[in-house]
């Protein structure tokens, strides 16, 4: 039973690790035996091994991901086309453009377009109520790289998320590594409203203090530091959605603030065993320049 537990363990782990490298490095022209070498696997059966684990083939997943970075930036920039195309990979625009229609169904120019009517008219989503900027507040702050732990997932935000934080803080009592200064923090990758919601990937993380080796669905990294736009919200966690929307349809762009290559992630202050949903309180950390 022990010798089947630890097998398990390490099929995640190589598995994660890869994942954990396209993460990194989403626009790199990776082969698969680049790939097949950084989890350990046979290239033979690397392929069935990562569908199982991803729930979809390795080279759908690449090209999905790719293509949800290339509709932020269109959603959040004005950098040409041409060159999104080039930064997610693309050698001809003509290619990312099929590519694109393909995903979301129009071309990149009338996705663009239709995000920023959405901003200026404050219409984010359908029914939704527009946030208010005094529910909000924002400071700009220089933040040290953090170390930590974390468990991935995939699927539904509201779903994915409470397994990967039993089996996270489950690892982390375990081994003893909750103290006075830990920080549970969430990276919401993908956005539900371009990535359908049961593909969108999601780490729950714990603030470590030292390095701690990886075990099983358990992986250890460093979140970035820099300068990070600070969002403090008071208020459930299923309207993260609306408070995106107004800090990139409105904030950003009226404070001219320029967006930095990394992920944002959510630093959760009080928690929902202990608190009514509209006491919860989060801080969003959104890198910029």
């Amino acid at each position: 039973m022990s010798s089947r537990k630890e097998t398990l363990q390490d099929y995640e782990q190589r598995a994660l690790r890869v994942v954990r490298y396209l993460y990194e490095n989403p626009y790199e022209m990776n082969n698969l035996e680049k790939l097949a070498g950084i989890s350990g696997y046979s290239l033979y059966h690397f392929h069935r091994i990562m569908r199982a684990y991803l729930g979809e083939s390795l080279g759908a997943f690449i090209q999905r991901i790719r293509l949800d970075n290339a509709a932020y930036m269109l959603r959040t920039g004005d950098k040409p086309v041409q060159e999104i195309a080039w930064d997610c990979g693309y050698e001809m625009s003509s290619s990312f453009i099929r590519a694109f229609r393909k995903r979301f169904g129009v071309s990149p120019d009338v996705f663009r377009s239709e995000r920023k009517f959405a901003r200026l008219s404050d219409c984010c989503i359908k029914n939704q109520t527009p946030m208010n900027a005094k529910e909000l507040r924002f400071k700009i702050r220089d933040e040290k790289p953090r170390k930590v732990i974390y468990v991935h997932g995939i699927g539904k935000y509201s779903e994915v998320a409470g397994p990967c934080w039993e089996k996270v803080c489950g690892f982390a009592q375990s081994r003893k590594l909750f103290g006075f200064s830990n920080e549970f923090i969430g990276v919401s990758y993908d956005d539900p409203n371009v990535t359908e919601p049961d593909r969108c990937r999601y780490e729950a993380c714990v603030t470590v203090s030292k390095e701690v080796k990886p075990e099983g669905e358990v992986g250890f990294k460093t979140l970035a530091g820099g300068k990070y736009l600070v969002v403090k919200y008071q208020g459930p966690y299923e309207e993260f959605n609306r408070v995106y929307d107004y800090v990139y349809g409105k904030y950003i762009p009226e404070n001219n603030l320029e967006l930095r290559d990394e992920p944002c992630f959510e630093n959760y202050l009080n928690s929902p065993d202990k608190v009514k949903p509209e006491k919860l309180l989060t801080e969003i950390f959104i890198p910029i320049q």
